[in-house]
């Protein structure tokens, strides 16, 4: 006869809280909305961070600057989804593609880069965060 009634007992709170209609309500401290809020905040301004990107090409010399734009704009026409940047680092003009955070997504798209540009390697750099 107990053991009956701890199973009609236990059936019932478990009707009850699978059928309960209702809603949750989190009561959360505003120091702790406060923090989250800074967080987001801190991290929209921030506009680059450590990452890799893969170099292409590099000039140095007279017309160095348009032998580099003219790489940039043909990496461009044949990536299309893929950032090109023109950097100059004295006396280099460069050629540098993507955005990436580590260096095995930058790997991933070396080995399709290699197949137009064999030249190309992977080199440390600040990428845009967005």
């Amino acid at each position: 006869m107990m053991k009956q009634f701890f199973v009609f007992i236990i059936l019932s709170l478990s009707i009850t809280f699978a059928f309960a209609q209702g809603s949750v309500r989190y009561d959360i401290e505003p120091s702790i909305v406060r923090i989250q809020e800074d967080y987001v905040s801190n991290w929209k301004k921030v506009g680059e961070i450590n990452g890799y990107r893969i170099q292409i090409a590099a000039y140095s010399g007279v017309n160095s600057k348009s032998q580099a734009e003219y790489a940039k704009n043909s990496f461009s026409s044949l990536f299309p989804y893929t950032k090109a940047y023109l950097i100059y680092n004295e006396p280099y003009f460069k050629v540098r593609v993507g955005n990436y955070y580590t260096r095995l997504q930058a790997y991933k798209d070396l080995e399709t880069i290699r197949l137009t540009y064999p030249s190309a390697y992977i080199v440390p750099d600040k990428i845009n965060y967005r």
